[in-house]
C-alpha cells in the first residue's frame, strides 16, 4: 500500500435536497489542511437538485454516489453505502448541515495516530441555533457526528432512520478505542429546523445542558457559516 493510500481519509456525507447546506459542507472539505482526502457524497436518484449541483463540481476528490430512490433506505443503510464506497484507511463523518474548521481532520487524525486507538471524537463542540441566531458551547459527551476512525474499526450501521451512529460509537467506547480532542471550535453543529432530530429534541436534550456564548461570538459564528456556503 502506498503512503498516500495509508493516509487517505474518506469523509462520508449522506445528503438529500438541501443544496445550500451541502455547498457549505463541500467548501469545508475543500478547505481542509489535511491531505490526502476524499469526500464521498451519497444521494438518491430522485434528488435532481443535488445531482445538478454535484455535476458543477470539477473536483476529483469528490465522489458522487447516486443510489435508487426505491426501495426507500433508512439513514443507517445510506451510511453503510457511503462506508462501502470509501477508499480511505480512515473515515470521517461529514454531515451536510454542519461546519468544520480547516484543521478538523489534521487535529483528529493526529490524535488518533498518537493515541494508537481506532477512533477519535470531540467531547465538546459549538452549537449554533440558526432559528434564534444564538450560539452555545455544548455539554461534554461522545458527540457521534465528530467521528474520525480507522475504516476497519467501524462496524455496519444499524438500519435506523435516526440514532444509527450511537451503537457504532458505543462499541468503540466500550472497547476503549476512542481518543478525544478537546477543541470545540473544530466543529459547529447547526440546528436549522430540518435536522434528523427534530426541534423538540434540540430544545429538550441539548440546549438545557449547553453554555450560552456571548452575542458577539454568535455573530462571528454566523458570519463564518454564511461565508462557507459558497462552493
Amino acid at each position: 500500500m502506498s503512503t498516500s493510500a495509508e493516509s487517505l481519509v474518506s469523509c462520508l456525507c449522506v445528503t438529500r435536497n438541501r443544496v445550500p447546506l451541502l455547498r457549505r459542507a463541500v467548501a469545508c472539505f475543500l478547505q481542509q489542511s489535511y491531505h490526502p482526502r476524499e469526500l464521498v457524497v451519497v444521494f438518491e436518484s430522485d434528488d435532481a437538485a443535488t445531482r445538478d449541483y454535484l455535476a458543477t463540481l470539477n473536483e476529483p476528490a469528490v465522489s458522487k454516489i447516486e443510489i435508487p430512490c426505491l426501495p426507500k433506505q433508512r439513514l443507517g443503510t445510506l451510511r453503510n453505502l457511503a462506508l462501502a464506497a470509501a477508499q480511505g484507511r480512515y473515515v470521517a463523518q461529514w454531515d451536510d448541515d454542519d461546519w468544520y474548521a480547516p484543521d478538523r481532520l489534521t487535529a483528529q487524525i493526529g490524535a488518533l495516530r498518537q493515541s494508537g486507538r481506532s477512533g477519535c471524537l470531540l467531547p465538546q463542540w459549538i452549537i449554533f441555533d440558526d432559528v434564534t441566531k444564538r450560539a452555545y458551547l455544548s455539554a461534554v459527551r461522545t458527540w457521534e457526528g465528530s467521528m474520525v476512525a480507522l475504516r476497519s474499526a467501524v462496524p455496519p450501521y444499524p438500519d435506523l432512520a435516526q440514532g444509527e451512529d450511537t451503537p457504532v460509537i458505543k462499541g468503540l467506547l466500550d472497547a476503549g478505542q476512542l481518543a478525544f480532542v478537546n477543541q470545540p471550535y473544530l466543529y459547529v453543529y447547526v440546528n436549522h429546523g430540518g435536522n434528523t432530530w427534530d426541534r423538540t429534541h434540540f430544545e429538550t436534550n441539548l440546549l438545557p445542558h449547553a453554555q450560552p456564548l456571548p452575542p458577539e461570538t454568535a455573530t462571528k459564528i454566523r458570519q463564518v457559516l454564511e461565508a462557507g456556503a459558497s462552493c
